[in-house]
């Protein structure tokens, strides 16, 4: 069968400068006729068809070897293995962003139905960011945050709570430290550099649970003691200091108050 470039057109869908495109590359091989048209054959048909799914699959030319006319079965079978490696990589990140959403969608329905239970669980590895009056870092910091904020959804709000809260009086204050975190994932995804002042916190058991506070620079003593009454009960130490990321904000208004999920590290 010999195809004009017309008939290719109709039969392909492919309108001339891809197919001209596709000729100079070398991909596809008319034979010119002594009137100087274009003939196709069968095997460019199955070319173009080919080419066309490889580019379903998105494997773009500029991914095969420069010499287009060099292209072998190796090249088209790396390209598609590279593909897929690329495919996997992206489910794996949506597979963790639809994880991360059902952990912000159950902490909100937590919220919602005033929910305060203590539980245990594991926390997983992330790094902080906290921001300080007369950070000596401050140059550094703003620049760290500005390149977190741009890797949401892995980067979120947080605070911590000094362990020494335990020794102050109920009705007392704490100071909290305010900051951003971002998941380990993230963090390596984005080849950051672990130095101050960024700090880790790894994977470690942990209790949490659900705070309200009307503050988010001050926690009352008294908001933590259902923190306190499950390690006592249960025969539990605490190991560092209080973590947690804000839930809902800005304040819930209707409660005037923020919700936090709070955890600490135990032993």
């Amino acid at each position: 069968m010999k195809l004009s470039i017309g008939e290719l057109e109709k039969l392909t869908g492919m309108n001339r400068t891809a197919l001209r495109y596709y000729d100079a590359e070398g991909l596809i091989d008319p034979q010119r006729q002594e009137n100087g048209y274009r003939m196709y054959s069968n095997e460019d048909v199955m070319s173009l068809v080919q080419l066309k799914q490889m580019s379903a699959f998105g494997v773009e030319l500029g991914e095969l070897p420069s010499s287009k006319r060099e292209v072998g079965i190796q090249d088209m079978c790396l390209a598609l293995v590279r593909k897929e490696q690329m495919i996997e990589q992206e489910i794996e990140e949506l597979y963790q962003k639809l994880a991360r959403l059902r952990l912000h969608a159950e902490a909100y329905q937590t919220c919602a139905a005033g929910n305060t239970v203590i539980t245990e669980g594991r926390t997983v590895g992330a790094y902080r960011l906290y921001f300080r009056e007369n950070d000596p870092d401050s140059e550094k910091t703003a620049r760290i945050f500005r390149k977190w904020m741009n890797d949401v959804p892995d980067t979120y709000s947080v605070i911590r709570i000094p362990k020494s809260v335990f020794s102050l009086s109920g009705d007392a204050f704490c100071p909290v430290d305010t900051g951003i975190g971002l998941l380990s994932g993230a963090f390596q995804r984005l080849h950051e550099t672990f130095e101050p002042p960024i700090e880790y916190t790894p994977p470690c058991k942990c209790v949490q649970g659900m705070i309200k506070t009307q503050r988010i620079d001050q926690i009352r003593r008294s908001t933590l003691y259902p923190f306190e009454k499950f390690l006592e009960e249960h025969g539990q130490i605490p190991l560092g200091d209080f973590y947690g990321w804000v839930v809902y904000t800005p304040a819930d208004h209707a409660n005037d108050c923020f919700h936090i999920s709070l955890r600490l590290g135990i032993g």
